[in-house]
């Protein structure tokens, strides 16, 4: 320490209480310790005798400027780490300044005592105190992905988007190399209206090309749902380097063409899934270069689609619908909703080559009419589900022949007809035995057509009545306390009382109400 540092005042008592309470040698014995240092090599030790503790307080008032005392050099590398710490670097500086300022110190009998107790607590409880000891840099937390093989680390990364599996491509080698690692890239999802969805596919396929140059077998679907940048050459991309593929969502892609579609559909012979809804320049679906000779052909070259969905494809008109009615024959779920264009003669097209239809959806086509639906009895027995919602001109006529030939109908969606009454409805329950789910609101159903789902429709799981004006409480009861399995009823502008929905409550304990009367929360 240099001869011009400042003398501190230290609370001596303070010490004495805060590191070693009440001594008990304090009451005359004196303890001899020979060692160099205390706690470490760092640290060295108090030497000389005083007189009285009386003398050590008095001191800390005078200065500490006795002549006697031979100063010594203290190192200055304990580190504070916990109050023991503190108050023991503390005290090492406050002698140090006293012995450079000073060349000899009066008696101080209890600095035995304090070496005695130093080295006490140095050998029985290091750990704690660390005096003298200097803390080395605390390294960088290492990442818990270090102890993780690689297949749980791939396992995490299955559950990323495909956004994300490319910035975690960008972290470091090792998640650069599994985040390519072919299990998970079996399906390619790109939902954004500003990507530039053409690049962003060329450039995927390229990368996931790997024994294979000019091929991408691993594949097998692909979204890019809502993406308005992709063009005939993103599908061109898709046609030529997933052969694989089955499943495949374009929806809501105006920019997209017949041509770029067919060429993908020739070269993905395993496609089952197309979703093109939305897609305002497709008007059919077929294979490239194909020319339609005859329509009554056999012979055509398969298009091996199960499920295609062209709903708002506004330019889907009859020929179309028969050119798809021809190539896709093994079609099997079919949604066509808000295809104005469609009338009772594209229904026969489709009817007469996709005779295994069992999901069909003709919602919102205001052109179909009862001989349309009537064509529907042509196909096998399989149709399951059925939405002419909105089909305004569909009547009784109609319902009758659907309810006689598609006895295993479990969905029937006859929303907005309201030409349909109780008498098609009593033949639908009591030939359809498997219905789980109707939806006849607006139309011209009352209590009777209630009675009736509650006699022969016990298992019934989901109703809508909405704006059925002529439905009462009585109706709404009886129903409740026979189809006890209702999962979901909607009575919204029905003129019923508290008394029904408390019934409904209390018979369907499961059974979600929707409804537009406030009394009823």
């Amino acid at each position: 320490m240099t001869s011009n540092t400042r003398t501190r005042n230290t609370n001596w008592n303070g010490i004495f209480q805060d590191l070693f309470g009440d001594d008990p040698d304090q009451n005359g014995e004196s303890l001899q310790d020979s060692s160099s240092g205390v706690v470490s090599t760092t640290t060295s030790t108090f030497k000389g005798s005083y007189s009285s503790s009386e003398s050590l307080l008095d001191s800390r008032h005078s200065g500490w400027s006795s002549p006697t005392a031979t100063p010594t050099v203290y190192s200055k590398s304990c580190v504070r780490q916990n109050k023991n710490q503190t108050l023991m670097h503390n005290l090492t500086n406050h002698h140090n300044n006293v012995n450079n300022n000073t060349s000899s110190l009066g008696s101080f009998p209890n600095v035995d005592i304090i070496n005695a107790k130093l080295n006490r607590i140095h050998l029985e409880k290091p750990p704690k105190l660390m005096l003298g000891m200097k803390k080395s840099k605390s390294q960088s937390r290492s990442s818990p992905f270090q102890y993780l093989s690689d297949d749980i680390i791939v396992k995490i990364f299955s559950n990323l988007t495909t956004n994300q599996l490319c910035k975690c491509s960008r972290v470091c080698k090792l998640w650069y190399r599994l985040s390519w690692d072919p299990t998970l890239w079996t399906s390619i999802v790109l939902n954004s209206i500003t990507l530039e969805v053409d690049k962003a596919l060329r450039c995927l396929t390229k990368q996931l090309s790997y024994n294979t140059p000019s091929v991408c077998v691993i594949i097998e679907r692909i979204n890019v749902n809502n993406c308005e940048k992709l063009t005939d050459k993103g599908l061109h991309t898709i046609s030529k380097r997933c052969p694989e593929l089955r499943k495949l969502e374009v929806h809501n892609c105006s920019n997209i063409t017949n041509s770029a579609l067919f060429d993908l559909i020739s070269n993905c012979v395993n496609l089952e899934y197309l979703n093109v809804s939305g897609c305002l320049n497709i008007t059919s679906i077929s294979l490239a270069n194909s020319i339609l000779v005859r329509p009554s052909a056999h012979y055509l070259q398969q298009v091996y689609l199960l499920y295609l969905d062209m709903s708002d494809c506004c330019h889907l008109d009859d020929n179309g619908l028969e050119i798809l009615a021809l190539h896709c024959s093994r079609l099997q779920f079919l949604y066509l909703r808000r295809c104005s264009q469609i009338t009772d003669k594209g229904l026969q097209h489709l009817t007469a080559s996709c005779t295994g239809l069992k999901d069909l959806s003709i919602s919102d086509c205001p052109n179909i009419t009862d001989f349309g639906i009537m064509e529907l009895s042509r196909m096998e027995p399989d149709l399951r589900y059925l939405s002419i919602a909105k089909c305004d001109k569909i009547s009784d006529v109609g319902i009758k022949y659907i309810a006689q030939h598609s006895l295993k109908l479990r969905y029937l969606n006859c929303r907005g007809c309201e030409a349909i009454s109780d008498d098609s409805l009593e033949r639908v329950v009591k030939r359809c035995h498997r219905l789980r789910s109707l939806d006849v609101g607006k139309c011209d159903i009352t209590d009777r057509g209630l009675f009736i789902l509650a006699k022969h429709a016990p298992h019934l799981k989901r109703l809508s009545v909405k704006s059925c004006f002529a439905i009462t409480d009585r109706g709404i009861i009886l129903l409740a306390e026979h189809c006890r399995h209702l999962q979901q009823l909607n009575i919204q502008d029905c003129h019923l009382s508290v008394d029904a929905y408390r019934t409904v409550k209390k018979n369907c304990r499961f059974c979600i109400i929707e409804h537009t009367n406030p009394g009823f929360y």
